[in-house]
């Protein structure tokens, strides 16, 4: 209806434009010109008459020239805008990214796929969590890259690392990575993990004085993951807690910010990305790359130096430098499931294309990019499960007398181990719930490698042809009443039997070789932050928290539009 509405107003202006220009000829506009003396630039715009309303029609038929592509190959689409496709839906619906992406999934209920116009260009939104595992698994060999693509010239950085990376380099880096991800990998930098958070939970509990007091949550949690991340990743002991101006923190807080002017560009480099080339616009502050390269640099100059061994992410990526590193099979199996969320890990095909080379530069892309799944990931878990916990005190008081059990059979009586927190069934139910309700990342995406096919649900055969973008909902599938009964209601209780659970319409770190390799990291991260959380405190709503929580529609990640506002009552235990 829009799109017609614009286009009747623009044929209204070249008729009245056609209208104007006989007028010209029948002479009663050019005398009047005449009369005031003037012929030349009368002359001048006569032409402008003419030749804008022209220039404009041949535009706007450019602009909707591709607008019958799905109408001639069957496929339910979402109506374009003339020239602005379905983009013009973000600055007018007042909804937030994902959920104007997603929108053909709801308008179109019973198809696989549906299309939609980014500007005038033809992509795809997959409907079925089946179609996504078959792309995604059996034939990845399609779909191998991702859209978003950042270059070396204007982001050293964020190019090297592995979202963003794709083709031979993704092979190499994700092959390469693959080794520090697995559990006895994550169980010997649990320590290290457990004793920063674990630490920075002891100065809240002083700061507290034995007295409640209000905290906006997603503050407090970006500092504890910023000092956490900062010891895994870069080696560095931060406390942002009472050093709250501290150089890493700053710099995670920029290399994290998803929304306003990052927020933007981010979202023209998956939208645009010719554009976004064109121009040559970075991801990352320049002051940001130059930071971690340089903190990445003169980490690895110490280490080398005093020969200093410590269980983190740099050691590991100089283990892959060396050729060194590799998993501890012998012990992977009881310790590879993180819980129910924990992403399935996919051998990576190399096809001959060598090893990467694992530079100063390339450690610190890699290093870099799990600092900020760290810090914005996690953090956006963590507060939506505590957002959960506090208007659910029923839910809180069980998962505090599972953590109260579990503390009695600790050695010290609060230091988690990574065993341990994967022992605690209901912790896990809380946070895969967590995860399906309010997922971090609600929309992910594809290019297509090489051409696909596969037959529809009206029986009709689907081709999507090789460089063409393919979204996938994550958000829309966690969120489907076919799936997920009362989807809006959250009830952990859906996964005691995980049997009940769609495993192909669960996918909060995705699914397929692709999918999130951090997913062990996030879990282990979260599960000891809400464990410590719950084990000092008792989070309460605060007056200021707006219930229901209403969505930063402005942000390109997942976030509360007036913030995490709770009331923190120390436990006396």
């Amino acid at each position: 209806m829009c799109a017609y509405i614009r286009g009747t107003m623009f044929m209204e202006w070249v008729l009245f434009s056609i209208s104007f220009v006989r007028r010209v000829h029948e002479g009663s506009i050019i005398n009047l010109a005449l009369h005031q003396g003037d012929s030349h630039d009368f002359d001048a715009k006569m032409f402008l008459l003419w030749a804008l309303p022209l220039a404009l029609y041949l535009f706007y038929r450019w602009s909707v020239a591709t607008y019958d592509y799905f109408e001639k190959r069957n496929i339910p689409y979402v109506k374009p805008v003339p020239f602005f496709g379905q983009v013009w839906s973000f600055f007018t619906q007042g909804k937030h990214a994902v959920d104007v992406a997603s929108e053909g999934y709801y308008m179109f209920p019973n198809t696989r796929i549906s299309g939609v116009f980014t500007l005038r260009t033809p992509s795809y939104l997959v409907h079925d969590p089946t179609l996504y595992k078959q792309m995604a698994i059996k034939d990845f060999d399609h779909f191998t890259d991702h859209v978003t693509e950042f270059y070396t010239d204007t982001d050293p950085i964020l190019a090297r690392s592995l979202f963003f990376t794709n083709g031979t380099h993704w092979r190499q880096h994700r092959s390469g990575l693959s080794p520090a991800f697995t559990g006895s990998k994550m169980r010997s930098m649990f320590g290290l993990l457990s004793k920063s958070a674990g630490d920075a939970m002891d100065r809240l509990v002083v700061f507290s004085r034995d007295k409640s007091f209000t905290m906006e949550l997603r503050d407090l949690y970006s500092r504890l993951g910023n000092d956490v991340m900062s010891s895994i990743s870069f080696g560095v002991e931060v406390d942002s807690l009472t050093d709250r101006e501290n150089e890493f923190f700053l710099k995670g807080k920029r290399l994290a910010q998803i929304d306003g002017l990052p927020g933007l560009k981010f979202l023209m480099a998956t939208t645009i990305p010719k554009v976004f080339r064109f121009l040559r616009l970075s991801g990352m502050y320049k002051d940001v790359n130059e930071f971690y390269l340089d903190a990445v640099s003169r980490n690895i100059k110490l280490r080398e130096t005093n020969r200093i061994t410590r269980p983190d992410f740099i050691h590991l990526l100089l283990q892959a430098r060396k050729n060194t590193l590799g998993a501890e099979k012998h012990d992977d199996e009881t310790l590879q499931d993180a819980g129910f969320s924990t992403a399935q890990t996919h051998a990576v095909e190399q096809k001959g294309e060598g090893k990467l080379s694992w530079e100063d530069i390339d450690i610190a892309g890699a290093t870099a990019s799990f600092f900020f799944g760290g810090i914005e990931t996690t953090t956006t878990l963590l507060c939506f499960a505590s957002y959960e916990l506090a208007i659910n005190p029923s839910i809180q008081d069980r998962l505090r007398e599972e953590i109260d059990a579990t503390r009695e059979e600790l050695e010290d009586g609060k230091t988690p181990t990574y065993e341990i927190l994967q022992k605690m069934k209901y912790l896990d139910m809380v946070v895969s719930e967590t995860l399906r309700r309010w997922t971090p990342l609600g929309l992910t995406n594809r290019k297509c490698t090489k051409n696909y096919t596969f037959t529809n649900t009206n029986g009709t055969q689907v081709t999507i042809e090789r460089g063409q973008n393919v979204s996938i909902p994550l958000k829309s599938f966690h969120l489907d009443a076919k799936f997920y009964p009362d989807p809006l209601r959250f009830d952990p209780e859906r996964f005691s039997d995980p049997h009940n659970i769609n495993q192909d319409a669960y996918v909060p770190f995705g699914t397929g070789l692709r999918n999130c390799i951090g997913s062990r990291l996030a879990l282990m991260q979260a599960k000891c932050i809400l464990f410590l959380m719950l084990s000092n405190f008792i989070i309460k709503p605060d007056t200021k928290l707006t219930i229901p929580i209403v969505l930063d529609e402005t942000s390109a990640g997942l976030n509360a539009k007036h913030g995490f506002w709770m009331n923190l009552v120390p436990r006396r235990t």
